[in-house]
C-alpha cells in the first residue's frame, strides 16, 4: 500500500533509475578515405555489402537468398529448424555434394527471424549448440517486464535520449552478441545478414547493409548487431524506436550509381516501385530534412523479410549494366527461400458469433492485414526476380554465347515459400497455428516449431527438384562454322 512515508523511498529509486546511464549506440560518419569519387557506382568502398563478401568456389553460378519472417520467437524457432535442414541438405556440384547452408549468399530477416539470422551470422556452427539456451529457451518476457517494473530500469522515463528498446538492445547484447558489431559479421563472410526494420517517417523497409548506410554517410561496421536486432523487433507500443543520426552531409552530395540512373519519369510515376525507392533514398541523402532515422519493427512494412531482397533485385533488373558492374553476370540459377513462421489465418472466427476481446480483435485484424500485405509482397518480388533474370541473361549474352562453359541464356530462378501450412503432420500443424506471437515459448512449442521448420524444408518437393536440376548446367552451343567459298 502506498503511503506518504514510502514516497521518498520510491522517489529515490526513480532517481537512481534515471541516473543509471549508458551510451546509446549511434552512427559514425564515413571517413574521407572510405569515400569513392562522386561518379562511382557506390558512395563508399568496402563495408558490409554482398559484393565485398567472397562467393562460394563450389557454386559460383548459384545465388541463394533466404528470408526469415517476423512472428516473435515462433518465427525464430521455425527459422532455426530451417537452418538445421539447410545444414543437412546437399547441393550437387562439380566438386561433389556440398551443404546447402554453405551456399547461402544472404539471409534477409525481420523481427523474430532477425534473432536467428543475426545469431547464425555471428556464431556460425556454434549456433547449433548455443542458440537454444541463449535465446529460444530463455524467458525473454521477463526482461521486457523488467524494463517497466524494476526502478533501476526506469532511466527511459527521465532521459528523452534513452528508450525502452535501448534497454532491450543491452539484453540482447549481453545474452547473444557480447558486444559484436557488423565488422564481425563482415569478417565471417557470406551469408550477408540483412536485418530489416521499418523507417517510421517514410513507412518503408530499412535494411542494415552498407548500401543503405551509404545514404546516411555512416559506417555500418561500427554499429552493434544488438542495436539492429532491437530495431527489427521493436514491436510498436511495447518498445520505443531505435534512433540513428543521419550523417549525410559528410558525403558532400555523393549519391549511388543506381539512384543517378533512375529517370525523372520513374521518380514522378506514382506506381513505379523503383521511383518510390529513389524518392526515399533522396530523403536520406538530405540530412537537412531527415536529421534522424527512427526505426521500428520490420514487420510493419514487410513481415516476410522479402522486400529488401526485392528492392535490390529491382535495381539490378531496371538499371543498364548493373549485373555486370556488381559481378552478377556469372549467375545462372537463383533460389529464394521464404521461411514464413507466421501463424495462419483463423478460419474458425467466421463460424462463431463472438470474436473475443480487444486484444483478440487487434490480433485478428493485424493478422488479416499482414496476410494481405504478404500476398502483395510475393507478387512484387516475383516480378522483380524475373526482371533481374532478364537483366542477367542480357549481361551474360553481351559477353558471348557462353559463360564458364554454359549457354549465356541458361538463366533461371524461383521463389519457394515454406510455412506452417506445408507441414504434412496435421496435429503439429494445428498446434503451430495456435502458438502466440511472444518472446517466451514453452519447451514443447519450441520443440514442435524447430521440428516443423526442419521437416517443411527437408520434405519440400520444389526445393528438392531445384537442387536436383541445378547441376549439370546446359552446355554452350558449339561455335558456328564459317562458310566456304562456292557454297
Amino acid at each position: 500500500m502506498f503511503t506518504a512515508r514510502r514516497a521518498p523511498f520510491l522517489l529515490l529509486l526513480l532517481l537512481l533509475g534515471g541516473c543509471v546511464s549508458f551510451v546509446v549506440p549511434d552512427t559514425t560518419a564515413l571517413a574521407p578515405a572510405q569515400l569513392n569519387p562522386p561518379d562511382s557506382p557506390t558512395i563508399s568502398q568496402g563495408g558490409y555489402r554482398l559484393g565485398n563478401l567472397d562467393t562460394s568456389d563450389d557454386t559460383p553460378d548459384l545465388l541463394v537468398l533466404v528470408a526469415f519472417s517476423g512472428g516473435g520467437k515462433r518465427s525464430s524457432a521455425f527459422a532455426y529448424g530451417a537452418l538445421e535442414a539447410m545444414r543437412e541438405m546437399q547441393v550437387p556440384t562439380a566438386q561433389g555434394p556440398r551443404r546447402l547452408l554453405d551456399q547461402v549468399d544472404a539471409i534477409s530477416a525481420i523481427s523474430g527471424g532477425s534473432f536467428t539470422a543475426a545469431y547464425y551470422g555471428l556464431h556460425r556452427e556454434a549456433t547449433f549448440t548455443r542458440f537454444e539456451p541463449d535465446f529460444l529457451r530463455r524467458n525473454t518476457n521477463a526482461n521486457v517486464w523488467g524494463i517497466y517494473l524494476l526502478p533501476w530500469n526506469w532511466g527511459w522515463l527521465l532521459n528523452p535520449d534513452v528508450g525502452t528498446n535501448d534497454y532491450m538492445a543491452q539484453v540482447y547484447d549481453r545474452t547473444m552478441f557480447q558486444g559484436a558489431d557488423f565488422a564481425a559479421l563482415k569478417r565471417n563472410g557470406r551469408p550477408l545478414i540483412g536485418i530489416g526494420a521499418t523507417e517510421i517517417s517514410t513507412g518503408t523497409p530499412f535494411l542494415f547493409t552498407q548500401e543503405v548506410f551509404d545514404l546516411l554517410c555512416a559506417d555500418l561496421d561500427q554499429l552493434p548487431i544488438a542495436s539492429a536486432v532491437a530495431a527489427s523487433a521493436a514491436f510498436p507500443g511495447l518498445f520505443s524506436p531505435i534512433t540513428l543520426t543521419n550523417r549525410a552531409t559528410a558525403c558532400a552530395g555523393r549519391s549511388p550509381g543506381w539512384l543517378r540512373a533512375v529517370s525523372e519519369q520513374d521518380r514522378q510515376n506514382p506506381v513505379s516501385r523503383l521511383g518510390a525507392q529513389a524518392n526515399v533514398a533522396a530523403r536520406y541523402l538530405d540530412a537537412d530534412s531527415m536529421r534522424y532515422v527512427h526505426l521500428t519493427d520490420g514487420g510493419v512494412a514487410d513481415n516476410l523479410g522479402m522486400r529488401g531482397v526485392g528492392a535490390a533485385m529491382e535495381g539490378f533488373g531496371r538499371i543498364p549494366r548493373a549485373p555486370g558492374e556488381y559481378g552478377l553476370a556469372r549467375i545462372r540459377r537463383i533460389l529464394i527461400l521464404s521461411v514464413d513462421g507466421q501463424a495462419g489465418r483463423d478460419d474458425e472466427v467466421s463460424q462463431r458469433r463472438a470474436v473475443g476481446g480487444l486484444f483478440s480483435v487487434i490480433g485478428l485484424v493485424s493478422g488479416a492485414q499482414i496476410g494481405r500485405l504478404n500476398f502483395d509482397t510475393m507478387i512484387a518480388v516475383d516480378g522483380q526476380l524475373h526482371a533481374m533474370l532478364d537483366a542477367i541473361r542480357t549481361a551474360r549474352c553481351e559477353r558471348g554465347p557462353s559463360i564458364d562453359g554454359t549457354a549465356c541464356d541458361d538463366v533461371d530462378g524461383t521463389i519457394i515459400r515454406l510455412g506452417f501450412d506445408d507441414d504434412t503432420n496435421p496435429d503439429r500443424r494445428a498446434r503451430l497455428m495456435r502458438v502466440p506471437t511472444t518472446l517466451t515459448l514453452t519447451d514443447a512449442d519450441t520443440d514442435a516449431l524447430i521440428a516443423a521448420g526442419h521437416d517443411v524444408l527437408t520434405n519440400s518437393p520444389r526445393v528438392r527438384q531445384f537442387l536436383a536440376d541445378y547441376y549439370p548446367p546446359r552446355p554452350a552451343p558449339p561455335p558456328r562454322r564459317a562458310r566456304t567459298a562456292g557454297r
